[in-house]
């Protein structure tokens, strides 16, 4: 075997060429402030379209590989080749060396017309608000995803060249006869009331619901997966119940909020104290699961469903004629508190805990685990500032001191995803605190100060992922000291 005799030079690059278009167009209703009963009411049209072409050259072995380019149609359940063009950004056959490619254009059209009412039931007081908005959200996805793996004339010394079209490589996919074109429609609301008891206190109630749009998928099953109706030992389930195939689209999910605040202000206004508690039932979560002996790389489904539960507040003080403390925090309990139901060809449910994937390993459901908290979610979030400004000699001065506090967080609700050495990529971001300072003077039009971010040089953890399959960790900024200096132009 001449390749295997070899070694070829492990360099990698990627071209990414994007383009989008955004148009929008809205026509708004509304009557005065001032009346009693007022209202707001129009439509709104949307329009985005995104181009995207990556092309990852990580062929170096030329020899042995045959280039690839755009399908021009695709192969029937039986088998037949059938015709059909595939919208192309760049419909050239790539040069030799690129190993995958992605081709794809992709968008939505949304129109909507919404109204919302006040009605001041005690006027300047009392006030009652409740709209309603109507969307009709139509999403698509056309071009083709191609790679050079089946392409390879060591394995395929049959491959054609260029790599095109071949019934027996599963080396394109033709996005354009999966026919991803999907239209969500519906109404979300929102209702407020509000109590203005005094000049210095408002209490309020609000129930509001939201949603994300749905989008699409693309391949197919590992052959390996329990979930394949194949001849391997741990396949027996799949194969009788006809195995399970990876939906073509994802539904939006949607969120309704239930919350209850107050903004009030105390000793003449020297205190000020705002806050809220709320719940949030999120359902049918859209999720990423990427393990390929279970599930294809990028699959998206529709997941189960999260509560969250908070308090969050605020306050400002000015503690005397220079000096001023403000401090806020956020308290949330998030957990899964259903899952999401898979189910076999025939209709049954999928329980997970009775299957085993090649590798020996018992996969949880995609959805996550019972009780788990949503990622990027902290139980706690703070932050505190100190503030003092004076007088000195005729010029404004000021020193501050602030912190920032973070409970540790989940980078990720993705439970099945596991690295090369068996461990979770759902990476446990561990809590950490930094602080902040300045001191600066100013007069007339100019100001000047000294700053300093993160003083104890603090590593912060903020996002983790295993995209690129390794363990990538985004940090916050190192400490950071430097100067400022500002000028106030006449008339500015």
């Amino acid at each position: 075997d001449p390749a295997a005799a070899r070694c070829f030079t492990p360099s990698s690059t990627w071209h990414d060429l994007e383009r989008n278009t955004h148009q929008t167009h809205e026509l708004r209703l509304s009557t005065p402030d001032g009346w009693r009963i007022r209202g707001v009411g129009g439509v709104f049209y949307e329009n985005f379209e995104l181009q995207n072409q990556v092309d990852w050259n990580y062929l170096t072995a030329l020899p042995y590989f045959n280039p690839i380019g755009p399908p021009t149609g695709y192969y029937n359940s039986s088998g037949t080749f059938i015709s059909a063009p595939v919208t192309s950004n760049n419909p050239n056959v790539r040069p030799l060396g690129d190993g995958f490619f992605n081709d794809i254009t992709r968008g939505y059209r949304q129109r909507a017309a919404y109204t919302t009412v006040d009605f001041e039931l005690l006027p300047s007081q009392l006030t009652l608000s409740a709209g309603t908005r109507y969307s009709s959200t139509e999403t698509w996805e056309v071009g083709s995803t191609v790679e050079s793996f089946d392409c390879s004339t060591i394995t395929h010394p049959n491959a054609p060249n260029p790599c095109v079209n071949d019934p027996t490589l599963n080396s394109f996919v033709n996005l354009n006869s999966k026919h991803l074109d999907r239209t969500y429609s519906g109404f979300k609301s929102r209702a407020n009331l509000s109590w203005k008891i005094t000049g210095d206190a408002l209490l309020y109630y609000t129930w509001s619901q939201g949603f994300r749009a749905g989008g699409f998928n693309r391949g197919l099953n590992c052959a390996c997966s329990p979930l394949s109706p194949g001849n391997l030992p741990w396949q027996v389930q799949a194969k009788a119940n006809g195995g399970w195939t990876q939906p073509l689209s994802f539904a939006p999910d949607d969120l309704t909020n239930n919350e209850v605040g107050w903004k009030t202000a105390w000793l003449n206004r020297r205190i000020q104290w705002d806050g809220a508690i709320y719940q949030e039932n999120w359902n049918h979560v859209q999720v990423a699961v990427a393990d390929p002996g279970v599930f294809n790389i990028a699959l998206f489904i529709n997941g189960g469903n999260y509560r969250v539960r908070g308090i969050e507040t605020s306050v400002i003080a000015r503690v005397t004629s220079g000096l001023s403390i403000e401090a806020a925090g956020a308290w949330n309990q998030s957990e899964l508190v259903k899952q999401a139901t898979l189910l076999w060809a025939n209709g049954r449910p999928i329980d997970f805990s009775t299957l085993t994937s090649g590798s020996g390993r018992v996969p949880p459901n995609p959805s996550g685990l019972i009780g788990s908290p949503l990622a990027g979610a902290p139980e706690f979030e703070g932050n505190l500032r100190v503030r003092y400004d004076l007088a000195l000699n005729g010029y404004d001065a000021f020193v501050q001191l602030g912190a920032v506090h973070q409970a540790h967080a989940l980078s990720t609700t993705d439970k099945l995803s596991l690295d090369p050495q068996g461990h979770s990529t759902a990476y446990d971001l561990p809590a950490f605190t930094t602080l902040d300072g300045a001191i600066g003077t100013g007069k007339d039009a100019w100001t000047v100060q000294l700053y300093a971010e993160n003083l104890t040089d603090t590593r912060a953890e903020l996002y983790g992922n295993y995209a690129e399959y390794y363990k990538a960790i985004t940090v916050n900024r190192p400490r950071t000291i430097g100067v400022r200096f500002g000028y106030k132009f006449s008339g500015t």
